[in-house]
């Protein structure tokens, strides 16, 4: 057996000792253990609403985790049992930070027992959403200074914005409000969680830990959807830009024909006598046209600029 494996062994032994089993989706073996020992499917509550079975309170909990540089959705059932708190995680890692903090506090001599475990785990799943919401705080401030420097028409380069720039920005938003829009549904899942925490265990058993936790669950929501106001703030900033960019193409190609249309109709006119070529009667004809030609162009461009519709 080797190092590590050893490890999570030792790890897991302390987990149940403070009554907390951890099982995972791959473990097939195991959760058909459980469900022959204590009755429940996991893999079935995962698709359910919260309900009381066999002696244990089920409450199915969906999360956003940060995997490989990325924000994933996963989801974990908890099973809370007098004698054992039995938690499902969809993918390995999701509740290793709770992990951590709960072998420490066994190894500092603390007990516990699966109600107060579960209190610390979804204390601990509302700090990783908090860190999460925070991040994509920074995200969005870095997103808004780009969105004020594109109005002006030039990116911090020098180089200027394109619609395909507008459109890359757009898209990040976009994922930004559906990650945000994920985390506070969690964070409504995690808020039920705790009520049913604290509808089952005496106000005594935790004092104002649970009132308190409840209320930096909805704090927390508050400030994930003030960000999704944010995001639609600069949504809308982006929109109108790109509608901005649209209308200075209309105009560019509106002012070409402006200017080049009065030159093709003096030319396609002087050149309509097919019998006779009336540049060979008139030696200064040539000269004329061209110089008709470009007063033509000229004026017409003039009163443009003067109207300030090249701007």
């Amino acid at each position: 057996m080797t190092t590590n494996a050893i490890a999570a062994t030792s790890a897991h032994d302390h987990l149940l000792q403070a009554g907390w089993m951890r099982l995972f989706r791959h473990q097939d073996d195991r959760l058909a253990e459980v469900k022959r020992v204590y009755g429940i499917d996991l893999l079935v509550s995962s698709r359910r609403a919260t309900v009381e079975e066999y002696g244990f309170l089920i409450i199915p909990v969906n999360l956003i985790v940060h995997r490989e540089h990325e924000y994933r959705e996963t989801n974990v059932v908890f099973a809370l049992g007098k004698s054992v708190l039995i938690s499902l995680e969809t993918h390995p890692g999701t509740l290793d930070v709770a992990s951590r903090i709960l072998l420490e506090e066994v190894q500092a001599g603390n007990s516990h027992d699966p109600a107060s475990v579960l209190f610390l785990v979804l204390q601990s799943l509302n700090d990783t959403a908090h860190a999460t919401i925070r991040e994509i705080s920074e995200r969005l401030d870095e997103t808004g200074a780009s969105v004020a420097s594109a109005g002006g028409g030039y990116q911090m380069a020098g180089r200027q914005v394109g619609v395909a720039d507008i459109a890359d920005m757009v898209a990040k938003l976009a994922e930004a409000e559906e990650l945000v829009a994920k985390t506070v549904e969690s964070q409504m899942m995690i808020a039920r969680a705790v009520r049913w925490l604290r509808r089952i265990e005496s106000s005594r058993r935790f004092g104002q830990a649970l009132p308190t936790l409840v209320s930096d669950i909805h704090s927390l929501r508050r400030y994930a959807q003030f960000q999704h106001g944010k995001i639609r703030n600069l949504q809308q900033s982006l929109m109108t830009m790109l509608d901005l960019k649209q209308n200075n193409v209309i105009k560019v190609f509106t002012i070409v024909t402006a200017v080049f249309t009065p030159p093709t109709l003096v030319a396609a006119f002087y050149g309509q006598n097919f019998a006779e070529m009336p540049e060979l009667f008139l030696p200064w004809g040539e000269w004329a046209v061209i110089v008709l030609t470009g007063l033509s162009a000229i004026l017409p461009l003039f009163y443009i600029k003067k109207k300030g519709w090249m701007r």
